[in-house]
């Protein structure tokens, strides 16, 4: 099984938006899916649609206690 590299997103960056992921780094980022791909295909059009990973950035930080 192949491990996909993800790196450390920055909230107060990317909160609230998705992101593109390719080998590791952060490509391509915006409010819609669509917005996202298309800029991830335009900034590495040779990229398979495999190696593109889409995270959604959550607005803020939770923390889960478990007692």
């Amino acid at each position: 099984m192949n491990k996909t590299k993800l790196p450390i997103i920055d909230i107060k960056k990317y909160g609230g938006k998705q992101v593109a992921v390719v080998k590791g780094k952060i490509v391509a980022d915006g409010v819609t899916t669509t917005e996202v791909i298309e800029k991830a295909r335009r900034k590495i059009p040779k990229a398979r649609w495999a190696e593109i990973l889409l995270v959604s950035v959550p607005k803020s930080l939770t923390v889960v206690y478990l007692i």
